[in-house]
């Protein structure tokens, strides 16, 4: 009797203890997970302050700085006199100097090629005061949230045009700096640059479609179209890279499909092209046999992923769950009705055909962006089947 008395105890002890243990965990992870969202709402104001102070230096020397973009690539030299823009979208590199003199300007404009000839995406973020500062400060901050990664020694531009050695052709405009000129040289890139990227990054995108069960065209059509294959390709969102990760949604919710972790992924780990189109490919796949499965017909699915990717599922449910337009007929959707419920949405879905989707979905989509995601990326999908014979999963 003793015996079960002791053990009646020990159960009813461990049990409070077990109690306790579950409070304690419970309580870390909410605190876990309040400290992680509040390192993403600082990560995108410390982009934001980033860009806004280096911009304002720029504007003392040029009229109209301009920064990197999803399709752009730019730098500036240290004294800020000298910037070189690749315009991946427009395929075009322009290198603008500013110089009192003609010769001087000449000069500067041939070591800047040669430089460009070789910089690769770790030198060009090791010169990128935005991007350097950023990270430092969530270094500084949040070591236990983050997870960084140096990009690879992979060129940024000499891989797919050979520059010249001596500039021709280079032109000369007033400067907004008094006794400057700005001078400047335009270089066309290829026309077949997307396909020669495309080529360069074919093992990793093999790779990742084989992994996860998606077309390669498809990976290549969506990094064409969000980045035009920029490797240092940025929105102010903040999103990085070829696939145009959105580190506090695609790239949490990729990161934590393949780990099991969330946690914040820096510049610095999505400009390596093999982490970004991991990610990217990840996250397509979460929303293709994830958020979409109940959408039968393959084709249809893969519509509504390519919107997904761009505006997400819930955008992509009101468009077939919301009947109500506002005065300017854009569609109005209402959480509480259950407008974003992709399950409903996929009811509708299934009775109409891939072309119908295809249609409503240009039709009645929330915002103009998507309709053109759409239609740029099922274009584009079908060119890289054909150019890279990317059509088996």
């Amino acid at each position: 009797m003793k015996k079960i008395i002791i053990l009646l105890l020990s159960v009813l002890a461990f049990g409070n203890e077990f109690d306790e243990y579950l409070k304690t965990q419970k309580q870390e992870f909410k605190t876990y997970k309040h400290n992680l969202h509040q390192a993403f709402l600082d990560y995108s104001r410390m982009m934001k302050s980033e860009y806004t102070k280096y911009q304002n230096q720029l504007y003392k020397y040029w009229q109209k700085p301009i920064l990197s973009t999803k399709t752009r690539f730019v730098e500036y030299s240290k004294d800020k006199k000298s910037r070189v823009e690749v315009d991946y979208k427009n395929r075009y590199i322009k290198i603008d100097v500013l110089s009192k003199s003609k010769q001087d300007a000449y000069n500067q404009i041939r070591y800047h090629l040669h430089a460009l000839q070789n910089e690769t995406i770790q030198d060009a973020l090791k010169k990128d005061t935005i991007i350097t500062n950023v990270n430092k400060r969530l270094q500084r901050k949040y070591p236990q949230l983050i997870t960084t990664y140096m990009p690879p020694k992979q060129k940024v531009i000499s891989d797919v045009a050979v520059l010249p050695k001596k500039p021709t052709n280079i032109t000369a405009k007033p400067s907004k700096l008094k006794n400057y000129t700005k001078y400047t040289l335009l270089i066309p890139l290829p026309k077949d640059i997307y396909i020669k990227k495309a080529k360069l990054y074919k093992a990793d995108v093999n790779k990742r479609a084989r992994e996860f069960h998606i077309y390669p065209a498809l990976i290549y059509a969506i990094i064409q179209t969000e980045s035009s294959f920029n490797p240092l390709a940025r929105s102010y969102i903040p999103a990085f890279g070829l696939m145009q990760i959105v580190p506090q949604t695609a790239g949490a919710d990729a990161y934590k499909m393949l780990t099991g972790q969330r946690k914040i992924l820096t510049p610095y780990y999505l400009y390596n092209p093999h982490n970004n189109i991991l990610i990217g490919s990840a996250y397509l796949r979460r929303i293709y046999y994830g958020y979409a499965r109940f959408i039968k017909n393959k084709i249809s699915r893969l519509y509504c992923t390519i919107a997904a990717y761009n505006t997400g599922i819930g955008n992509v449910a009101c468009a077939f769950n919301s009947t109500t337009k506002d005065k300017n007929n854009k569609t109005v959707c209402i959480r509480s009705r259950g407008d974003y419920n992709i399950l409903s949405a996929s009811i509708q879905i299934n009775k109409l055909s891939p072309y119908q989707v295809y249609m409503h979905l240009l039709h009645n989509l929330r915002y103009d962006e998507p309709k053109e995601y759409l239609k740029k990326v099922s274009k584009r999908l079908l060119i890289y089947k054909k150019a890279l014979n990317a059509n088996k999963i």
